[in-house]
């Protein structure tokens, strides 16, 4: 099996029957005595072991050295029609290798993400393989996806600012580095927040994204529109209705409630059952979230154009053909 991109200088490949690790140094022991089974690492029995789901399945395992850590296994998976087709094997042996030099891009260049652990391929027949990426869980975030969930529109609405904000650094530092990436949405996206009402933002699975010297400002617009259109078509596919539970004093939800520590669980009472669907809660992102959005976006650090406001006019005026496909598919 070669490769035509380079390990990184702390990683070592270990080649065991038809599986070929790519794993860093300090991880290698760890790794190496997780057999595989299939699509993903088997585990012992009694493991807490979650699933989460995107393009495929991810697993959640805790760490077996470190119980408070966990790692993410990914299964590489195709999307759309072909993922009806091939599911998880393919040809092109330097698409994960690719992730890892860009997740490396992300490490050295302060951008925040998971930190990647090891890749594993396993040979099929002939040219064809099947992969797994394996990161580390980054302790107490979650998707944006899944903090509408589980967040109660009280609690959205006061932290749309502080959100907004860690969002536009967030994608304004990942395109600074030069990396462009392939699948920009919500769900790839973690939030962290703290005591303060304050948020930290990570970027992961940058599969088949791109680094180059430098993202001019085609490039950053063609990547913000993925994410906003991602946004739009969103508001027209999710009408299911969706459980939390909200705090009928308070107002606050359950994600919110995990982040202070400050008040007692024995304080807490006269919880109720609502029922809020994500559509109704990503309405609440208005065109004024979007414009500080792409606002602070612009003039971040150093100031991409001062005459942003330009961009403003162009960012919402790119769905018009994505609309009128959706409205030809019947989901308008």
């Amino acid at each position: 099996m070669s490769w035509k991109l380079r390990e990184p200088v702390h990683f070592s490949i270990v080649r065991r029957e038809n599986t070929t690790f790519l794993v860093k140094e300090r991880y290698k022991e760890t790794i190496l005595s997780m057999s595989l089974a299939k699509n993903f690492f088997r585990v012992g029995k009694g493991v807490d072991v979650n699933e989460k789901f995107g393009r495929g399945i991810y697993l959640s395992i805790p760490d077996p050295k470190n119980s408070g850590e966990r790692f993410i296994i990914r299964n590489y998976r195709h999307g759309g029609l072909l993922g009806k087709f091939f599911a998880g094997v393919f040809y092109d042996i330097n698409r994960p290798l690719n992730e890892l030099h860009v997740n490396e891009v992300a490490t050295l260049k302060d951008v925040p993400s998971a930190e990647v652990i090891a890749i594993a391929i396993r040979k099929l027949w002939g040219i064809f393989y099947k992969a797994d990426f394996i990161s580390r869980e980054v302790s107490g975030a979650i998707d944006i996806i899944q903090f509408l969930k589980e967040s109660s529109p009280e609690f959205i609405q006061k932290s749309k600012k502080p959100i907004t904000f860690a969002l536009a650094r967030l994608i304004r530092n990942m395109h600074d580095a030069g990396i462009f990436h392939a699948d920009l949405h919500l769900k790839n996206i973690l939030l962290k927040g703290d005591t303060n009402g304050e948020f930290n933002a990570y970027i992961i699975d940058l599969d088949k994204s791109a680094v180059v010297e430098e993202l001019n400002i085609v490039q950053r617009m063609k990547n913000l529109l993925r994410l906003d259109r991602y946004i739009e078509k969103l508001r027209l596919l999710s009408g299911a209705t969706k459980i939390f539970k909200e705090d009928a004093n308070a107002k606050e939800n359950l994600y919110e409630d995990s982040l202070s520590q400050s008040v007692p669980q024995n304080d807490r009472s006269g919880e109720k059952i609502a029922h809020v669907s994500i559509s109704q809660k990503i309405r609440l992102i208005s065109k004024a979230d979007k414009i500080r959005f792409f606002k602070w976006y612009i003039l971040y650090n150093n100031t991409l154009d001062k005459d942003w406001k330009k961009y403003v006019r162009q960012y919402h005026s790119q769905h018009v053909m994505h609309k009128l496909w959706w409205r030809l598919l019947g989901l308008w």
